[in-house]
């Protein structure tokens, strides 16, 4: 993995912001950059409803793209537990919020 980490998301979604702003405050060794989602240069990835981490040439999506940065701020037991489960499992729940956010936890204006 390279030592910068390009995280892109959805910069008008309350949750998203919350999520990024919680991340940059334990992010001790700035590994990770936060970047709106529109900057991302490759268009053959969908970004409407996730959030992706581009490390180098590899690029995570849906809730690998959470455990890796759960990892890189130190929140290794819930990166642990979120782990247990299955992918296809994390990336159901994962979708079912990416497309509720704005009704659950707003818009930003």
């Amino acid at each position: 993995m390279s030592k910068n980490i390009n995280v892109y998301y959805d910069p008008n979604c309350r949750l998203c912001y919350n999520a990024v702003s919680f991340a940059k405050k334990n992010d001790k060794y700035n590994s990770l950059t936060f970047l709106p989602n529109d900057l991302l240069k490759d268009k053959n990835l969908d970004i409407k409803n996730t959030v992706i981490v581009k490390d180098g040439n590899k690029h995570l999506k849906k809730s690998e793209a959470v455990i890796l940065m759960l990892d890189k701020i130190n929140f290794k037991k819930t990166s642990f537990f979120i782990k247990i489960f299955p992918s296809f499992i994390r990336n159901l729940v994962y979708d079912f919020i990416a497309r509720y956010r704005y009704n659950i936890f707003g818009k930003i204006k």
